[in-house]
């Protein structure tokens, strides 16, 4: 009888220093470790888990290079956990997103998938803070348009404001690391200021129809606005790279 070959790889054991950053991940996701707790010394640590001091050291760097943990020096130093941060997660998801090499298709897909569900959550939550805030930010972009001006960040804070105004903090991440490749985009192209209208025509839309609580409206809007975007980068960017192969053909 012939044999089946396996649906299962082998694994191998983790290596010593991944088991003990494990162990102490858990128990600060769990809870029982929490901001300003401070872990017992590396050596009562390395007796603990029956290891080398050097093993210990090394997952605590692995731990602090999380963002979970901060090392402090001196006679009051030690081991803290630390407050969340973040801007470590926000930065992990951005270097992911980079790393992969995203196009600005799957860029826009992701953005219209993300954005229309914030707006969801934003249209029962957000107060007038929120607004204001949102209508100090259109404002300050009008002067900057006006003045000939690029207002590329506070176009892109207007959706960091809307992620904000969602209550919710994985949001805020999210679109923060959303928002950072988008920059990435925009800033090898330059727009008209006609478009730059555009954008600021689709966020006085947007903000209208939240502070109205039309949803559907908002979400419309939204829609257009990411399309048009991801039309417009795409012509400025054809048109980009068909300048640089004439200028190429034409110097040979």
């Amino acid at each position: 009888m012939k044999t089946q070959p396996s649906l299962f790889i082998p694994f191998k054991t983790k290596r010593a220093f991944e088991e003990i950053s494990d162990q102490i991940r858990a128990l600060i996701y769990s809870g029982i470790f929490k901001p300003g707790d401070k872990l017992p010394p590396e050596r009562e640590l390395a007796s603990q888990f029956k290891s080398g001091r050097m093993v210990v050291r090394e997952a605590l760097r692995t731990l602090e290079h999380s963002g979970l943990i901060y090392i402090k020096q001196g006679s009051l130093g030690g081991t803290f956990i630390k407050s969340a941060d973040t801007k470590v997660i926000t930065r992990s998801i951005s270097d992911m997103i980079t790393i992969g090499n995203v196009s600005l298709q799957e860029l826009t897909e992701a953005r219209l998938g993300i954005e229309m569900v914030i707006l969801e959550s934003a249209i029962t939550r957000i107060n007038n803070d929120d607004l204001g805030l949102l209508a100090k930010n259109i404002d300050f972009s009008e002067e900057q348009i006006l003045k000939g001006k690029r207002p590329l960040d506070d176009h892109l804070n207007f959706h960091l404001l809307l992620a904000k105004s969602s209550k919710n903090t994985l949001f805020e991440m999210i679109i923060e690391s959303i928002m950072t490749v988008t920059k990435s985009f925009l800033l090898t192209v330059k727009p008209d200021a006609k478009y730059l209208n555009r954008v600021l025509n689709y966020h006085k839309e947007i903000y209208k129809a939240l502070k109205e609580k039309k949803l559907n409206i908002a979400k419309e809007k939204m829609g257009e606005h990411l399309l048009d975007a991801n039309k417009k980068l795409s012509e400025l960017k054809n048109f980009k790279n068909e300048y640089k192969n004439i200028r190429f053909t034409r110097t040979q």
